[in-house]
């Protein structure tokens, strides 16, 4: 893994000399230098560390307060908890690697990580943005049409939008898992030229 010179300098091979040096390459992947300067670096981990604990607090405290109080357990107040944990999800797994990576002035994580990453935060956001949908269908049944829905309808709501989200979080990740068997499989074989670009390792 290549890691650039903070300063701006020479970028290093990890376990290994400057890039671009004389003789063999070594064994790994060419990264990029950071995209931006320390200090922007550390306002992007200001800015992310207090998204991430409002983010934290404001949806915990919500569903402390549906668990708490009775009169708050109603079903369209269910829907509003599906987006809470959903916030509350993406705020402890999306915006946590981000942060972190900015306190080491570029990306640190691994394949695994950087997919992780990725499914979570699609996964999540979906969720959210699909309740909100249904939040909006909701009120629209509720005005026009004067019906109230209950529990039940509720938890399948829920249920279809999980679901849903699933599979369009879960078709990247998918893709990914059949390339990387398929380039494993034609390790050797396959020209690299002819192969698909993969995450950096």
């Amino acid at each position: 893994m290549y890691s650039g010179n903070r300063s701006g300098g020479q970028g290093y091979w990890d376990g290994g000399g400057a890039a671009g040096a004389e003789g063999p390459a070594p064994a790994g992947t060419l990264s990029p230098a950071p995209l931006f300067s320390p200090g922007t670096y550390e306002r992007l981990a200001l800015l992310l560390g207090s998204i991430g604990l409002l983010g934290v607090g404001n949806n915990l405290l919500v569903l402390v307060l549906y668990y708490k109080f009775q009169r708050l357990r109603t079903p369209t107040h269910l829907l509003l908890v599906n987006i809470s944990l959903s916030d509350l999800l993406v705020s402890l797994f999306g915006v946590t690697f981000t942060f972190v990576s900015c306190l080491r002035n570029g990306w640190v994580w691994d394949t695994v990580g950087c997919v992780w990453d990725g499914f979570s935060s699609s996964l999540f956001g979906i969720v959210s943005i699909a309740t909100l949908t249904v939040l909006a269908y909701e009120r629209y049944i509720r005005v026009v049409h004067a019906r109230v829905i209950n529990f039940s309808w509720a938890w399948r709501a829920i249920t279809y939008i999980w679901l849903y989200s699933l599979a369009w979080a879960g078709a990247p990740l998918l893709e990914f898992f059949i390339w990387k068997i398929f380039n494993e499989q034609n390790e050797g074989i396959e020209s690299n030229e002819t192969k698909r670009p993969e995450i950096d390792k």
